[in-house]
């Protein structure tokens, strides 16, 4: 039953995350109301029972029959899932911080090719204060501003993430991470992108780190 519960809490916080990539920065989380985007018909609480509802629904919406995206129902598996490997004693704090933040943030930067800073900021904070600080982070913190404000070829928000990752990670594991991660954008480029359009970099910096976490 507790086990259940833990996964219950997860997949709400996974619905909630899923309810703020929908709608921050340009809409308010708080209001109106859950509501289909298609129909714009109100939700009913029964609507809204993660995972569950889109199973029973076949990830429809009941009013308008209108599609509903896949990432939903995985980011709240996904995030049940991942409290429950912190119940267990898996992964710590921090490392829950961060793999919610990636998940997050990956989600933002594959649907608008970026992510708002503020959400990275919150995201971030509480590692302060669970983790030492580390040089490498400061130095991909200067990297960031040094993207924001030249025309390189990688975004801001990619070292500023890495700056979050750094915090829980050993020098090594950062070099095997950004390896990794740069081995999957390669794969990504040669098989399914052109090479003019932009590659979201924090799905595959995220990914990496889910490797790195396993082999660590």
């Amino acid at each position: 039953m507790t086990t259940f519960l833990i996964f219950f809490l997860g997949a709400s916080l996974g619905s909630f995350f899923g309810l703020i990539i929908d709608r921050f920065p340009d809409h308010s989380i708080i209001w109106p109301a859950s509501h289909c985007q298609n129909c714009q018909r109100r939700l009913r609480w029964y609507d809204l029972i993660p995972i569950l509802s889109q199973v029973y629904h076949r990830s429809r919406c009941r009013f308008c029959q209108v599609k509903l995206p896949f990432w939903y129902a995985g980011l709240e598996l996904a995030c049940g899932l991942v409290l429950l490997v912190f119940w267990w004693g898996i992964v710590n704090l921090a490392q829950l911080i961060l793999i919610y933040s990636a998940l997050i943030l990956s989600l933002y930067d594959l649907k608008y090719q970026e992510y708002p800073l503020v959400i990275w900021f919150l995201g971030s904070l509480p590692l302060l204060f669970l983790t030492p600080f580390k040089t490498i982070s400061l130095l991909f913190l200067l990297l960031g501003l040094l993207a924001y404000l030249l025309p390189l070829n990688i975004g801001s928000g990619d070292f500023l993430f890495l700056a979050s990752l750094s915090l829980s990670l050993s020098i090594t594991a950062v070099i095997n991470l950004l390896q990794l991660a740069s081995f999957l954008a390669i794969i990504y480029c040669l098989g399914l992108k052109k090479y003019q359009d932009p590659i979201p970099f924090v799905p595959f910096l995220s990914l990496a780190y889910f490797f790195v976490l396993w082999l660590h």
